[in-house]
């Protein structure tokens, strides 16, 4: 199949996604991000659909990424999520980059205090440029008190001749605010690039401001100079329904 006619499937599923995003009923059971950065074990179950709005800001160069997501829960184990990604440069109109289509996968069942192991793998293809792919091996380990202890490992590459793979890795912590074990949800995450140098640190909070939405945010300052290492904001709005 040719690179443009994926592209247009591609796009035609997450609109798709974008116009059903209000139907359906809430579930307090659903999924929700708890870093912006680092992915955890948990993800949507078997017939929960989820619109998610990503939105990346680096202030050194004043740039912008937004990319619309439409999660579906093929089973208990199995999720498949297209998005499309737009860009900003400093001065510039938010135009269209790349598309994505991802799976992730859970190994195991779900228990306290134990390593819990997810597989994720995603290809996109940048507008007017190579196809690129990326693997993750996801941990994380959850406390009776709701905690949760993750980490990625990231493997990048582009599709070329010559390209060389990327390897980076992330830990994040986290843990309900407050009385409200739902409601409010503080942490922080590390992101090391191997490849690079590049170490970036900060904290994180999520919050719920209805029943079937997430809001989360964080800012990863740069902890050195590696590379043009700078800041950068994340926040990840989610929409859940069954």
């Amino acid at each position: 199949m040719k690179k443009d006619g994926l592209g247009r499937k591609i796009g035609a599923m997450a609109a798709l996604g974008l116009a059903t995003s209000f139907v359906g009923t809430p579930d307090a059971k659903a999924h929700r991000r708890h870093f912006p950065f680092t992915y955890d074990w948990f993800q949507p179950s078997k017939g929960e659909k989820e619109i998610e709005l990503k939105t990346r800001y680096r202030g050194r160069n004043n740039s912008l990424r937004q990319e619309v997501e439409f999660e579906y829960g093929i089973s208990d184990r199995l999720v498949i999520a297209p998005y499309l990604e737009f860009e900003k440069d400093a001065g510039g109109d938010l135009k269209y980059s790349a598309w994505k289509l991802e799976t992730r996968y859970q190994l195991g069942e779900y228990k306290d205090k134990a390593i819990l192991p997810g597989l994720y793998f995603e290809v996109k293809d940048e507008k007017d440029g190579p196809f690129e792919l990326e693997g993750k091996l996801i941990l994380s380990r959850y406390g009776k008190d709701g905690s949760d202890l993750s980490f990625n490992y990231i493997v990048e590459r582009e599709l070329e001749n010559g390209a060389e793979f990327e390897n980076l890795y992330s830990i994040a912590y986290g843990r309900p605010l407050g009385k409200s074990k739902r409601n409010f949800f503080g942490g922080v995450e590390w992101i090391h690039n191997l490849s690079s140098g590049r170490i970036n640190a900060g904290p994180t909070l999520g919050f719920a401001p209805t029943g079937n939405t997430w809001i989360v945010a964080g800012y990863a300052f740069p902890v050195n100079n590696r590379g043009g290492n700078e800041g950068e904001f994340r926040l990840i709005a989610e929409y859940e329904w069954f």
